[in-house]
């Protein structure tokens, strides 16, 4: 019979108390300060009431109350309070969520769901994982895959978690770059792989050697491994310590400057949320003054100074604005969102909150069916002249 595996906390394998709160508000004392002395504690909140903005083309019944119900629930949320960072010997991380295990103990802090051990524990009862996320008594009867290798010395986990959209590469993994650079020279960085264009763009950008890095393409034994707490799980539940990490990286903020301009993000060349007017909008907002920029069709260096030389952004829902993270502090955002979306208050209007960028959420009516019947996905149309006048008083 193989050798079973458990789902531990963080405590039980580093054989030290290491605080993993998530959620509270009521802790005792700051987080440790490992990049730049900063507390995590310190940072404002900043979240204000929103008042989303249903112009005369949306007509969909209560959908006002529905986008204050989803805010009242945003608010009253908290932050990740905690950071914490430790280092473990003779650790496993499995691909493709960067799952993390000492011996036969998967640590709970590196896997969100159930739905992550599947890619490591193929074929078996999907039943077992919810059980063994559920109790630390519950075993998955299987050892772990074996090693592709083993890596000598120290490492630096690059993050865990999600990583194939922008979205969650930028906030779960680039995130975390400044930290690894305050590590010494020797330290090799575990980042997944295979690598999207833009994970290889990001690393360069920031100034990471192709050398140093260690890819996780497949199980992988690291003699000393630094593990430290998520920047962010969800679509509020973001640390503000990801405002330094992030905006305030050397690499960013030493891009010369360019006069400001307003920004809009087109969707082109995607499956969902198509803007079906997208010609008429991009004409309207030229003669407004806006810089058409096509993420897709930049590098990362351009993408970031685009960014944080924007005077106002504006852009449909979609991976591309999370590059609001390099905005400078009171850039205004308009988020378009489609009328029939239902996830809640969405990412960007939390890290707008996070990074001080004043937001502005724009319904669009759905033009037609996302393919798989997700309305939140659906293609939409803008109304121009509700668009150009809520830009008119923004631009003053």
């Amino acid at each position: 019979m193989p050798a079973a595996s458990r789902i531990v906390s963080i405590n039980e394998v580093a054989h030290a108390p290491v605080v993993t709160s998530r959620f509270s508000k009521a802790v005792s004392e700051e987080h440790q300060p490992f990049f730049g002395g900063r507390s995590v504690l310190a940072a404002a909140d900043l979240r204000a009431p929103l008042q989303p903005v249903i112009g005369p083309s949306i007509t969909e019944p209560g959908l006002a109350e529905r986008w204050r119900s989803y805010d009242r629930g945003y608010r009253a949320d908290a932050r990740i309070s905690r950071f914490w960072t430790t280092d473990l010997e003779e650790a496993t991380v499995l691909p493709p969520f960067g799952i993390v295990a000492v011996g036969n103990r998967l640590v709970r802090d590196t896997i969100r769901t159930g739905d992550m051990l599947k890619a490591s524990f193929p074929g078996l009862d999907p039943e077992i994982f919810r059980m063994a996320m559920q109790s630390a008594e519950a075993e998955i009867p299987a050892a772990l895959p074996s090693p592709v290798r083993r890596v000598p010395g120290h490492s630096f986990l690059l993050g865990f978690g999600v990583f194939e959209n922008y979205f969650n590469w930028t906030l779960r993994y680039a995130s975390r770059v400044a930290m690894f650079q305050t590590m010494p020279s020797s330290c090799r960085l575990a980042v997944p792989a295979p690598r999207k264009a833009y994970v290889n763009d990001t690393l360069e950008f920031m100034g990471v050697p192709q050398d140093r890095i260690e890819p996780l393409d497949g199980p992988v034994v690291f003699e000393k491994l630094t593990l430290m707490s998520a920047f962010a799980f969800g679509r509020y539940e973001i640390s503000p310590l990801i405002t330094t990490t992030l905006r305030e990286h050397p690499r960013v903020t030493e891009l010369w400057r360019r006069p400001k301009r307003p920004l809009f993000i087109p969707r082109r060349n995607v499956a969902m949320r198509q803007v079906v007017n997208q010609e008429a909008v991009e004409a309207a907002l030229k003669a407004l003054g806006f810089d058409i920029f096509d993420n897709a069709e930049k590098p990362i260096r351009e993408q970031v100074r685009a960014f944080r030389n924007a005077s106002i952004v504006v852009a449909p829902h979609g991976a591309g604005l999370a590059n609001i993270v390099y905005c400078d502090p009171g850039t205004p955002v308009i988020e378009v969102i489609p009328e029939g979306y239902d996830q809640g208050v969405t990412s960007y209007r939390s890290l707008a909150d996070l990074f001080g960028l004043p937001y502005t959420q724009l319904f669009a009516r759905e033009a037609a069916p996302d393919r798989k019947g997700n309305r939140c996905n659906a293609s939409i149309e803008l109304d121009i002249a509700e668009l150009t006048g809520l830009l008119r008083g923004l631009l003053g």
